[in-house]
C-alpha cells in the first residue's frame, strides 16, 4: 500500500468509497499511521462501521464523515463544497466506484458507470482543486482500477456474444 511512501501523522486524507474494500483498508491503515481520516459515504450503517473502525485505529484524531450518492451530480457539488470546508486536505483518494451489469441511468441522465466511476472524480476533484495544499497527492486508484475491469469484462461478453454469433452462423457449435 502506498501508506509508507510518504509521511501521513497529523496530515488529512479525504477518501470517497471508504466504507468496504481498498478504500476502507486505506482508511483505517493510514489512520493507524497518525492520519486524520475525512470520508464520503452512501451507506450509513456502513459509514458507521467504518467511523468506528477509524476511531479504534487513530482515537486522537477527529475523523469526519460526509454523506452522498456520488452517483448523482447534485450531491458530487454538495459533497465538494462541504470537504472544501474542512480545514485542510493533504491528500485526496477518489475510490467510490462500482460496476453494474445492466446500464442504468442516473437522474442526471448519465450513464450510472460513468456518473459513479468518472464524473464523481472528475467533479469532486475539480472542486476541491483551490483547497487542495501544495504538494497535495490526489490518487484516481479505483478508477483506474475498475475503468480497466470493466473494459476487461466488457470486452470478454463482446468476445463471447460474437463467438457464439460466429458458431450459429457456421453451423456447428465446436468451432469459431
Amino acid at each position: 500500500m502506498f501508506a509508507g511512501a510518504f509521511f501521513v501523522q497529523g496530515k488529512t486524507v479525504v477518501i470517497t468509497g471508504a466504507t468496504s474494500g481498498i478504500g476502507e483498508v486505506a482508511a483505517i491503515r493510514l489512520a493507524e499511521k497518525g492520519a486524520r481520516i475525512v470520508f464520503t459515504a452512501r451507506d450509513k450503517a456502513r459509514a458507521e462501521d467504518t467511523m468506528t473502525a477509524l476511531r479504534r485505529a487513530n482515537p486522537k484524531a477527529d475523523h469526519a464523515l460526509h454523506m452522498a450518492d456520488l452517483s448523482r451530480l447534485a450531491e458530487m457539488k454538495r459533497v465538494a463544497a462541504e470537504l472544501a470546508r474542512e480545514p485542510q486536505i493533504d491528500v485526496l483518494i477518489n475510490n467510490a466506484g462500482a460496476l453494474f451489469n445492466k446500464r442504468q441511468e442516473t437522474e442526471d441522465g448519465l450513464e450510472l458507470t460513468f456518473a459513479l466511476n468518472h464524473m464523481a472524480y472528475f467533479v469532486v476533484t475539480n472542486l476541491l482543486l483551490d483547497r487542495l495544499k501544495p504538494g497535495a497527492r490526489i490518487n484516481h486508484y479505483r478508477i483506474q482500477r475498475e475503468s480497466a475491469d470493466a473494459f476487461h469484462i466488457a470486452t470478454t461478453k463482446a468476445r463471447t456474444a460474437r463467438s457464439r454469433e460466429r458458431s450459429k452462423l457456421s453451423g456447428s457449435a465446436g468451432r469459431c
